[in-house]
């Protein structure tokens, strides 16, 4: 269990609700829905990322993790998509929290990856030298097709998933984005949207064969200097994957609180 302040860990629990409904709410059929103990953010994507089951207090037990699971399984079920129910580690009982992949497993859900809330108020200095890149703003329908790319080869999945999210103008209403570019070829991508006066930093990758290089880093900082010239300079958070969370902490970036997705459908 984490030994972060509560307030931080509240700010990170807050962040993944508030900027997932954010998300959802620009798809074409989105939507939010409070349930009891649950947020249900339903892009009615066929991208699980965009459907998402969170829960938004305590639990106290393992008929409530399974009663939790059942509501968001029986709305998913309704529209037919794939999805992912995130659990932060500090909503779970030390009881549960050993069990809590079996638990899951009994209940239909299939353990997909762990994320950790980190924040930073500001960033340090590269420990080396960043790469060269073209770094260009994803404003045209092209680099917005290209984040959903490089995002998908990330996550090894079909960029017929990632792309008709990426590519809608709506999605873009309070993000900016950075695609960097090796010899014209999109190689790296990063994100910034502005969630609750906060800059949330997203939809960070590298393509598989130009990993290693630091141009995650490159790309991050710049969507982060564009954020700050659109937005002012802000305090920033994410939620890492497990591959992600060095480059963060040698960015300045410091852990809050893990979260664990599992997937249903």
């Amino acid at each position: 269990m984490s030994h972060t302040s509560a307030s931080l860990v509240e700010e990170a629990n807050r962040l993944l609700r508030h900027t997932w409904t954010y998300f959802v709410r620009q798809l074409p059929a989105g939507s939010t829905t409070r349930l009891p103990g649950l947020l249900i953010a339903n892009g009615q994507s066929a991208l699980p990322f965009m459907n998402m089951a969170i829960p938004t207090s305590p639990i106290t037990d393992e008929a409530d993790l399974r009663a939790r699971i059942d509501m968001a399984a029986s709305h998913f079920r309704k529209s037919g998509v794939h999805w992912l129910m995130v659990i932060s580690e500090d909503v779970v009982p030390d009881a549960l929290r050993h069990r809590l992949t079996s638990l899951c497993a009994d209940s239909g859900l299939q353990y997909a990856l762990a994320m950790f809330g980190m924040f930073t108020d500001t960033l340090v200095g590269p420990v080396r030298p960043l790469p060269a890149l073209d770094m260009q703003v994803a404003t045209a329908p092209g680099l917005r097709e290209a984040v959903g790319d490089i995002n998908a080869a990330g996550y090894a999945m079909p960029a017929e998933l990632f792309r008709p999210v990426t590519v809608l103008p709506e999605l873009w209403k309070d993000m900016v984005g950075i695609v960097g570019l090796v010899d014209d070829t999109p190689v790296a991508t990063a994100s910034v949207a502005l969630v609750d006066e906060i800059a949330y930093v997203a939809l960070v990758a590298t393509h598989p064969d130009h990993q290693r290089k630091g141009y995650a880093e490159a790309v991050m900082r710049r969507a982060l200097d564009e954020s700050a010239r659109v937005w002012g300079p802000r305090r920033t958070v994410l939620h890492a994957t497990a591959a992600g969370q060095p480059v963060y902490r040698r960015m300045g970036y410091a852990d809050t609180i893990r979260f664990d997705a599992f997937a249903g459908e």
